[in-house]
């Protein structure tokens, strides 16, 4: 029997009240052994299923409050050389914790927002029957350990390699395109948008777009986004429309873009990115002016990409 709404908010309000507010306890720990994980985060299934060798980086996160009120259980994410386990525990006593199981080879994208404090890992891959989707929220203090293992996944997915794997490169035209970028999106580029190993080939910005509001006042209605083809990958980087201390980056594997679409809506145009890993597909999707989209389906294009026009939403 489903536990009622009552009981339900009775449960994470005690929770709340459990969290950690200070010290250590706060900030996740690097584990060396599955052996070492909570109660509620030992798995049956990582028990059985991995081989506890095979597993590189062990990142256990405490429960955390996100927003103000937004409730996060106990997680951890335990990386092999090549996919990626993710735990969360159970509001319920005694009850096995979620686990989903994703391998870098089926990766369709994965999308990371670090904004301020908070951060957010999306990875969305192929699975048994139909794409799975993790989803992690974390204190952005835990990105500094996060980032070279989600790196790692990212190289399974790896068609060509051009570069060092410590170093990046640039293409003439590209390197001279990442000199006249807003100061923030240049550094972006060096930080996150160009992985070691790979070349950038080419990019279109897109400046964020104001609209007035109430005469005397601006609104956000498009974010500054950037996106970036290198050898491997796309990747996009993009600001928060309203919190602009922090990103939001994506990095798409070439090899499993099936093709784009553009679609025009209203005064923007949705680029669709079109994914697929066997017979298992999603899509991307991003708003952009209609001027950004040409510019973009024109490198795709000369880059051998596929493109398909939409007719106008109507």
């Amino acid at each position: 029997m489903s536990a009622s709404e009552t009981d339900l908010e009775e449960r994470l309000a005690q929770l709340k009240r459990q969290v950690p507010t200070r010290g250590l306890e706060r900030h996740p720990l690097i584990l060396k052994d599955v052996s070492e994980l909570s109660a509620e985060l030992q798995s049956p299934y990582v028990a059985s299923s991995v081989n506890s060798d095979t597993i590189q980086t062990i990142i256990a996160f405490p429960p955390q409050i996100h927003r103000g009120w937004h409730y996060v259980p106990k997680q951890a994410l335990l990386f092999t050389p090549t996919d990626v386990i993710h735990l969360q525990a159970s509001i319920w006593p005694n009850q096995e914790p979620k686990a989903t199981y994703l391998r870098g080879s089926g990766l369709m994208y994965m999308k990371i927002t670090l904004l301020l404090l908070y951060g957010f890992l999306e990875i969305v891959a192929q699975s048994d029957t139909s794409p799975t989707q993790l989803g992690v929220e974390f204190n952005t203090v835990a990105w500094y350990q996060l980032s070279r293992p989600l790196r790692q996944l990212l190289q399974a997915t790896k068609a060509t390699s051009n570069a060092p794997t410590d170093k990046t490169a640039y293409t003439p035209v590209a390197k001279q395109a990442v000199e006249n970028l807003p100061f923030k999106f240049s550094n972006g580029t060096k930080i996150y948008g160009v992985l070691p190993g790979e070349e950038l080939e080419d990019l279109v910005f897109q400046p964020g777009i104001w609209k007035r509001w109430r005469l005397l006042f601006r609104r956000p209605v498009l974010a500054n986004t950037l996106l970036l083809l290198t050898s491997n990958y796309v990747a996009v980087i993009q600001e928060d429309l309203t919190v602009k201390q922090g990103w939001i980056i994506s990095y798409i594997p070439r090899s499993s873009i099936s093709g784009m679409q553009s679609q025009l809506r209203g005064p923007w145009n949705e680029l669709t990115v079109r994914l697929k890993r066997g017979d298992q597909t999603t899509d991307y999707k991003l708003t952009l002016t209609n001027e950004a989209v040409q510019v973009w389906r024109t490198r795709w294009i000369q880059c051998g990409g596929r493109w398909e026009d939409l007719p106008d939403e109507v």
